[in-house]
């Protein structure tokens, strides 16, 4: 008890409002501002993907997009204004630790993150690594972390997996040999969260790719979308097949699957199985992989296809989910998926995909022009399929 006291007074961390106060293994006081504390990146798996956190369930339910994540925002929401709740959604202000953690909380948050444990350790991804030191109090961007040089590719390859976005950018012109990263650790794997159980809501890979792809098609000027309206005409239908399939074509698959050049990412997309964090992935990491259920059925009304009234009622979809694992009240489901069913699309099942464009994209998947294009996306998404064929005991279905 003496040794680990001590122990805490020397790497001893406290957080205040300028950053975190540390001590070196000399016991010199010094400090890293919060600039150096910055938990942008994909690396930190809760940050990637929407995640929820309840403190005093001791979970994190992590959410990817288009597993119905819009509604489950909704009842969680719901929650914490109707029934007192202590959901934390880790968007805009609360995505720093700060928004969460208590000041003592903090203080054990980054006293392990600067501990002795290297999985836990920040990574620094530099051009070489000449001249940088990981104790040097006076260089607190290194300090403490564990330096990879990316030109040591089997090192990257082993730490984030052969396809990542570290990878793929440095095959890109936007990557330079001075360009400096840093990867931040999931939240999971530290202290008080690494206590916490952990559930990721998993959904077949390739349906969710392509249901991602719908929606990434929704966000810019070339959205093909547009011309759905005329789809009953020939020249309407062409209209709306030319226009997807230009997007396509001059779209990198990488970009969908993996993200990391600049500008906005592709993250209803992105597989589950990169980047891994020093080898490991969020299907390796995750204590529970809730089953997503999408039982909505399609049916035809007057020329369209249309979804069915019945399979809107008859389930809830992931919400259920959410019941079962006391995340939700029985309470707030009735008030919603059985009391107002005519507002469906506004809380229990919120943007789901339009027949009309997965009839569009699944007609692009035999275009001859596109073969190599699908196939590289195929070969991305696999990588999911082995990880969840490796995890396939932790997936519950409620």
């Amino acid at each position: 008890m003496a040794d680990a006291l001590k122990a805490y007074q020397i790497y001893g961390a406290s957080y205040d409002e300028e950053g975190l106060k540390l001590k070196s293994k000399d016991g010199k006081p010094f400090r890293i501002y919060k600039g150096v504390l910055d938990w942008n990146g994909t690396t930190v798996w809760e940050r990637n993907h929407p995640t929820f956190i309840s403190k005093k369930r001791k979970v994190i339910l992590t959410c990817p997009r288009k597993v119905g994540h819009s509604s489950i925002r909704f009842y969680l929401s719901y929650m914490n204004s109707h029934f007192d709740d202590d959901w934390h959604w880790l968007e805009g202000a609360d995505r720093e630790p700060e928004s969460i953690l208590s000041q003592e909380e903090l203080s054990i948050f980054y006293e392990d993150l600067y501990s002795d444990n290297e999985y836990n350790k920040k990574i620094c991804l530099v051009g070489k690594t000449e001249g940088v030191e990981t104790d040097d109090t006076t260089k607190p961007f290194y300090y403490g972390s564990t330096i990879i040089d990316r030109n040591e590719i089997e090192t990257v390859n082993n730490c984030f997996g052969k396809d990542s976005d570290v990878t793929w950018v440095m095959q890109s012109t936007q990557w330079h040999e001075d360009h400096e990263t840093t990867k931040f650790p999931p939240w999971q794997t530290l202290k008080p969260f690494s206590d916490y159980k952990t559930y990721l809501i998993v959904r077949d890979p390739w349906d969710r790719f392509i249901s991602g792809l719908i929606t990434e098609m929704d966000n810019g000027l070339l959205n093909p979308w547009k011309y759905e309206t005329d789809v009953m005409s020939q020249s309407g239908w062409e209209k709306l097949y030319t226009s997807a399939k230009r997007i396509l074509y001059f779209t990198e698959p990488e970009q969908l699957a993996l993200g990391g050049l600049y500008g906005p990412q592709a993250n209803h997309t992105f597989i589950l199985g990169r980047p891994l964090w020093k080898g490991k992935s969020m299907y390796d990491e995750y204590d529970v992989l809730i089953d997503f259920k999408h039982e909505l059925e399609f049916v035809p009304m007057d020329a369209r296809m249309t979804i069915s009234e019945d399979s809107l009622k008859n389930s809830a979809g992931i919400i259920d989910s959410l019941l079962h694992y006391g995340f939700v009240n029985q309470e707030i489901v009735d008030i919603f998926h059985k009391e107002r069913p005519y507002e469906m699309y506004q809380h229990t099942h919120i943007n789901v995909t339009p027949y009309v464009r997965q009839h569009v994209v699944s007609e692009l998947q035999d275009d001859e022009d596109l073969k190599e294009w699908w196939n590289r996306c195929r070969q991305l998404v696999n990588i999911d399929y082995e990880l969840l064929k490796n995890n396939k005991h932790k997936i519950e279905k409620t």
